[in-house]
């Protein structure tokens, strides 16, 4: 099968068309489809699917679109066979399909070739990739109007203009300018602020002999910049500017094979080495020095100042002594003199009868080593080496030095001492081999010696690395990609540049390359177990480890071992008392090559050692649960469940919501399976749902669907529990979500459950019936019910230790009597204590240090501003809900700010933000919530009623009294019908309300509905 997004959906089976039903089931593929193999949930599809406002049967529907897709994409399977492409998973769908049946991935493909032929230099074979590749493109991508994939979407845009970029410039480069100057032309007109299509179309200008129209089109680059967007152009389109100018833009790029690539981040070293050369020549010989671990481009850069030099006229020699064991004696000076011999100035080879002496075999005599000997030999290497640089400078490459054999060491300490006196450039290349200590000496001496340098090389930066992968891939790099690399590869280039060239869309870009693992494992390779059990345990590690855990793990002295010679380079320091791999990819080697046996092994004597020492070793918990979690076939199930629980709760006092979630969801995968039949395990997973409902309560929103999920499966555990299990704190979590959910029966129900419950002592679990009780009494209008209920709630809670309602974050609504008591109170028309009420959640979530309560309390204060309609309270109330939502990933905190956001501008004259506030009022509920919505909606009538829009208005108060009996919601009944009276001139409307009012203790409405004659205000609205 095929299929095409790169336009309207396009789908075929062995070469004929494939129909996939209506518009919202092609939609449904589409998305899928661009995000293939992976799982997609469920509550994603259908917000993506209705663009953020999914019907209440929204899943259901779902599953007969995916049905309908089955049936259209499989049309063998049997009835009860599960699908093969379209697959289902606990809680969503997966598309599975090869990644070269998909258009888009084929397209990324021939793009990433085409890239990678233009830098490599071959234009030709660039612009036939890139040809072929925009070639599947047949208009506007598939659900590009859907909200929840605009991104992908822009991503594939994007793409497709540097593939349109891309084989421009490959036929520019392949000589073929004229052919392209109307595509470039039509391109430059379509998108003129992309500066790479500018660069392409005055470089083909130029080339095709038309200066002016050239720099024409540079200048209207100029203006459009400076004036959209108050910039200049890029160094790139300057300097195309400049050449131009000065007639020296080069030739058509030569062939790959002729030329080589361009050195990237190493400009000031490259600087520094022709600033040596420039001072070899003029006056007296240098020494430079580059030392840097394996792959950092010591030999590039030693290349690079090598080709300037050659471009130059300089003469060039090298010597290499590839690190294969020990080498000859003077093998490093034999290369030398063979370069040397043919070059002018050297004489004939052989005539010196002082480099007679220059092997090992002729420096020994009969009576054991000449000493004279080889210093004639030494003298006549020197000699030679000046000799030969006299007339036009000379440039000597000694590349690997810690490999060199000592003869040849001796040699190059000797030549330090007179190169000072010729024209020589001398530049050597080392590892930074600190456990040789003859090695640290001679590099020591180089550095001294007249005329000598030395460079270290580290890592290339980000800036860099951002350069290096647009020249080896042709395009900018995407988001978060440099950042990885850099954190990977330290910004060694020869990890870089070998990761690049691997990747592609059909391989997994996780993977190390063969040249890259063997080239770890090399380096890797320790000659004692005791080393290699320290490097295996950094591997499974994946991080720094305190030497002390290191230590007690392995029953050895880390530190000494890990700074023997076979493992220094390898390592690096991390704080005091701390090491870890020098790169990343050590680390990642290391633990790829461990069997999964030993894997297991060590990540369990890893966690064991850690949790058995103060602080945990310098591990989290999350860390050990991980750890544990690799080791659970050794019987370490059990470790892994207390840990993962333990760091839920670690995350959860962090604020990290998200995290402490993903851990719970782990929880409870490993007790579902045996909550059925063991009453331990369900109770287990109960705490763990009820922990989870709490939360999701936190991230998603109060009474949301997610969170309604969580709590029935805490209600199908709560018979499976047994009999001894304590259920009061899950009959107080589901209580609530009950009430959320505005299922007041069922809230009162498990209230006096829990009121009956046999006492303990335990003051916050005799809280809980009192102040569920008042929840309830307070949305169905029993206000003096309500106040009497949480003011036992309050009184029991004051007996409570803050230090016990920490624990509680994230679990129970501990602090939500006051804050309900606060809503009952300013509804009865006691302002100060409601306010009071407030200003003590406020201090009691200081006092256990709660984040959540502190949020709670600002949330019900905009409640208390909602209801008392105070404006100015409301507007304050809005901004600190919506910085609270932001920073803490609350969206419900975000939504209510929105809400009395607009709402108060609204009553500040502001009539432009009613719709804007009717919006945010109905997004409240977008994920699940019931509770509540009659006040908004009163709320929401009242403002229309306020900025002269009676029908609105009434409308609103129509829904919201429709809704109130629905859900049995009556707490401002009385409200709805005041507005609506006043709306349409209905006296007894208004009547009603107040008697409401009056019945329920209201006396804030009581006021409000004779705050204004309705006849005032229906002759006002008929003036």
């Amino acid at each position: 099968m095929r299929f095409g997004i790169l336009g309207p959906l396009l789908v075929s089976r062995d070469g004929e068309p494939v129909a996939v039903g209506s518009p919202k089931q092609q939609a449904l593929l589409s998305l899928l489809l661009l995000r293939p193999n992976r799982l997609l949930t469920a509550d994603w599809l259908a917000e993506a699917l209705w663009d953020g406002s999914p019907p209440s049967s929204a899943l259901v529907t779902l599953r007969t679109y995916v049905a309908g897709l089955r049936r259209a994409l499989e049309p063998g399977r049997g009835p009860r066979s599960p699908g093969r492409i379209v697959r289902s998973h606990t809680g969503g769908y997966e598309l599975c399909v090869p990644p070269e049946a998909i258009d888009a991935v084929r397209f990324t493909a021939l793009a990433d070739e085409g890239a990678r032929a233009l830098a490599d230099g071959d234009p030709v074979a660039a612009e036939r990739r890139y040809t072929e590749a925009l070639a599947l493109w047949r208009g506007e991508p598939a659900v590009a109007d859907l909200a929840a994939v605009r991104p992908d979407v822009a991503r594939l845009t994007e793409a497709r203009l540097s593939g349109e970029e891309g084989r421009l410039a490959a036929a520019v480069a392949a000589g073929r300018h004229g052919a392209v100057l109307p595509d470039l032309r039509r391109f430059v007109d379509g998108h003129p602020a992309r500066e790479a299509g500018r660069e392409q179309l005055m470089l083909a200008l130029y080339r095709a002999g038309r200066q002016t129209e050239a720099l024409e089109v540079f200048d209207a680059g100029r203006r459009l910049l400076a004036g959209e967007f108050g910039v200049e152009p890029g160094p790139r389109l300057r300097e195309l500017h400049r050449l131009i100018l000065t007639h020296t833009v080069p030739p058509a790029a030569a062939p790959a094979a002729a030329r080589r690539r361009p050195l990237v981040g190493r400009d000031a070293e490259l600087a520094r080495l022709a600033q040596l050369l420039a001072a070899a020549g003029g006056d007296g010989g240098r020494i430079a020095t580059i030392v840097g671990e394996p792959g950092i481009g010591k030999t590039s850069l030693a290349a690079a100042v090598a080709d300037r030099a050659a471009a130059a006229g300089i003469p060039v020699v090298w010597g290499r002594c590839p690190d294969l064991g020990e080498a000859p004696p003077f093998w490093l000076w034999t290369q030398v003199l063979r370069g040397l011999a043919v070059l002018p100035g050297s004489g004939e080879p052989g005539a010196s009868t002082a480099l007679s002496g220059f092997t090992a075999e002729a420096a020994t005599g009969a009576d054991g080593p000449d000493p004279a000997a080889r210093f004639r030999a030494y003298e006549a290497v020197a000699g030679l080496v000046h000799a030969v640089a006299e007339p036009s400078g000379l440039v000597v490459v000694l590349d690997d030095l810690h490999a060199a054999d000592p003869d040849s060491r001796l040699l190059l300490r000797y030549l330090a001492t007179t190169v000072h006196r010729s024209r020589a450039l001398v530049v050597v290349t080392s590892r930074p081999y600190d456990h040789d200590a003859g090695l640290v000496a001679m590099l020591a001496d180089l550095a001294r010696a007249a005329g000598g340098g030395q460079l270290r090389l580290e890592g290339l930066g980000t800036a860099a690395v951002a350069d290096l992968v647009h020249d080896r891939t042709g395009a900018a790099p995407a988001a978060g990609l440099v950042e990885r690399l850099v954190h990977r590869t330290g910004g060694n280039p020869f990890f870089l540049t070998e990761l690049l060239a691997s990747a592609g869309p059909s391989r997994d870009r996780d993977a190390l390359p063969p040249s890259v693992r063997d080239a770890v494992l090399l380096r890797l390779r320790a000659p004692n177990a005791a080393t290699r059990e320290c490097l295996d345990l950094l591997g499974v590690a994946g991080r720094e480890l305190d030497l002390r855990l290191l230590n007690s793990a392995t029953g050895t002295d880390a530190a000494e071992l890990l700074a023997a010679p076979d493992a220094a380079h390898l390592i690096a320091g991390a704080g005091p008392g701390a090491v870890r791999f020098r790169h990343p990819l050590f680390a990642e080697v290391a633990y790829a090559e461990l069997a999964a046996p030993r894997r297991a092994v060590l990540h369990a004597r890893l966690a064991g050692t850690a949790a058995g020492m103060p602080g945990l070793g310098g591990l989290t918990p999350a860390e050990l649960a991980r750890h544990y979690g690799q080791a659970v076939g050794l019987g370490h199930g059990e470790d892994f469940l207390r840990w993962t629980l333990r760091a839920a709760d670690d995350a959860t006092w962090r604020l990290a919501y998200e995290d402490a979630l993903a851990h719970l969801d782990r929880a409870a995968a490993r007790l579902a399976p045996d909550a059925a039949t063991s009453p331990d395990a369900a109770e287990a997973e109960l705490t763990v749902q009820l922990h989870r409902t709490s939360l999701l309560q936190i991230t998603v929103g109060v009474g949301s669907d997610a969170v309604e999920q969580a709590a029935a499966r805490a209600r199908r555990l709560l018979p499976l529990a047994g009999p001894g299990a304590d259920l009061r704190t899950a009959l107080w979590t589901l209580g609530e979500v009950a009430c959320n959910r505005a299922e007041y029966a069922i809230g009162a129900d498990l209230a006096r459950r829990l009121t009956g419950a046999p006492p303990d002592g335990d003051p916050l679990i005799a809280a809980a019936g009192p102040y569920l009780l008042g929840v309830v009494d307070y949305f169905t209008g029993r206000l003096a019910e309500a106040d009497a209920q949480l003011t036992i709630a309050v009184d029991r809670l004051r007996t409570v230790e803050p230090r016990r309602l920490r624990g509680q974050v994230g679990r129970t609504p501990t602090l939500s009597p006051y804050n309900f008591r606060a809503l009952v109170r300013s509804l009865r028309g006691d302002r100060p204590a409601a306010h009071a009420d407030l200003a003590a959640a406020r201090q009691l979530a200081e006092h256990a240090d709660d984040p959540y309560g502190r949020g709670n309390a600002v949330l019900f204060a905009a409640w208390v501003a909602l209801q008392e309609r105070d404006a100015p309270a409301g507007r304050e109330a809005a901004g600190r809900c919506r910085e609270i939502g932001e920073r803490q990933h609350m969206p419900h905190f975000v939504g209510i700010g929105d809400l009395l956001a607009d709402w108060a501008a609204v009553h500040g004259g502001e009539r432009a933000r009613l719709t804007a506030m009717r919006a945010a009022g109905e997004a409240i509920y977008r994920h699940g919530l019931r509770a509540t919505r009659t006040i908004v909606i009163a709320a929401m009538a009242d403002a229309y009623l306020t900025a002269g829009d009676p029908a609105t208005a009434a409308a609103l108060a129509d829904e919201g009294l429709a809704a109130a009996e629905a859900a049995g919601e009556r707490v401002l009944t009385a409200e709805l019908r005041r507005v609506r009276g006043l709306a349409r001139g209905d006296d007894r409307d208004v009547r009603r309300g107040a008697a409401i009012a009056a019945e329920q203790g209201a006396g804030l409405l009581v006021s409000r509905c004779g705050d204004r004659p309705p006849q005032d205000l229906h002759s006002r609205r008929l003036r």
